[in-house]
């Protein structure tokens, strides 16, 4: 009798917990399914001119693996210029981003492009080892460019989309420190933030996988890391892309790479000058609310360009004149 009595809660926890497994097992089984093509993000990364785009280079972060990037050296007096690291969007890879480097090279700016880990040229497409190995790879990148003797001082932090909420979000971290300024063009604050328009319809860039992103989350904050490379948000670009952009992310790269977890986070507590700069016909942002995130911060300032649209703000005239503006203070 007593061994009944024993057994039974025993029996019902076994139970319960198998219960629970066999649910996150159902979640993290679901099918990711890809959006339709947004023809306004592939046609406008396409438009972006790559002719003479620098030579990829490449540094070994702390796993040995190699990192590409590409530098857009300034004319003159290179040794003493000022030094924008560039951060690519979701999908993307430091080609995106040449246009942007070209116009700061050429206003005596050395620009600097990475293809963050999961991108391009580096590491496994569409995937990082762990959560927070972004942040780490750009430590690594800051202390390989100390060694090389550049810069002397401080560079600023320039992320386009999905790479300015990585920048807010190493603006929010002790690295933060090691950065004069922060150039937020066009981010994704978070799919909370009010800047970010649901994805649907004209704005359906993405298909995320919510049970799935549910599940392994569950697992990650009790301590499992069994599923973190499973893919878990799938963007709007059509098969045959996959040669040269990230289709697909997993859940330690969708962890690691944009605002952190993918929520909403204001600029409060950033001391350092931050600009947001976006066009007003953006098709994925909400322009005119970036305003409402820059007076959370003690030195903030936002700008719309007239007219420009979401890829438009790579490659548009009017848009790099204010990103040169805005990483020159």
């Amino acid at each position: 009798m007593i061994k009944r009595y024993l057994l039974r809660p025993v029996i019902a926890l076994l139970a319960l917990v198998g219960l629970g497994g066999a649910i996150l097992a159902a979640m993290i089984a679901q099918p990711l399914v890809p959006p339709p093509p947004l023809a306004s993000i592939q046609q406008g990364a396409q438009k972006i001119d790559v002719k003479d785009a620098p030579a990829l280079s490449y540094f070994a972060a702390r796993d040995g693996t190699q990192i590409g990037y590409r530098v857009f050296e300034p004319q003159a007096d290179a040794a003493a210029a000022p030094v924008a690291i560039l951060i690519h969007g979701s999908a993307g890879h430091s080609l995106n981003q040449v246009s942007i480097g070209k116009a700061l090279a050429a206003a005596g700016v050395r620009a600097i492009a990475i293809d963050m880990r999961g991108h391009g040229v580096s590491g496994a497409r569409g995937d990082v080892a762990y959560i927070g190995q972004s942040e780490d790879d750009l430590a690594d990148f800051l202390d390989h460019l100390k060694l090389a003797g550049k810069p002397a001082q401080k560079p600023v932090l320039v992320g386009f989309s999905m790479g300015g909420g990585f920048a807010s979000r190493v603006a929010h971290s002790a690295m933060g420190a090691r950065f004069s300024r922060f150039v937020l063009v066009s981010p994704f604050m978070g799919s909370d933030a009010p800047t970010s328009r649901p994805s649907s319809g004209e704005a359906r860039w993405a298909n995320v996988d919510l049970p799935r992103i549910v599940a392994l989350s569950i697992l990650h904050r009790a301590g499992v890391d069994c599923c973190g490379s499973l893919p878990v948000i799938a963007y709007g670009l059509p098969p045959e892309i996959q040669r040269y952009a990230t289709t697909r992310y997993s859940f330690n790269l969708l962890s690691s790479f944009g605002p952190k977890d993918m929520r909403y986070r204001d600029l409060a507590g950033i001391d350092a000058p931050i600009a947001i700069i976006a066009g007003e016909k953006d098709e994925l942002m909400v322009a005119d609310r970036y305003a409402e995130i820059a007076k959370t911060a003690s030195n903030a300032r936002a700008q719309v360009i007239p007219g420009v649209d979401h890829m438009g703000m790579a490659r548009d005239p009017a848009a790099l004149a204010a990103i040169v503006a805005a990483v020159k203070g």
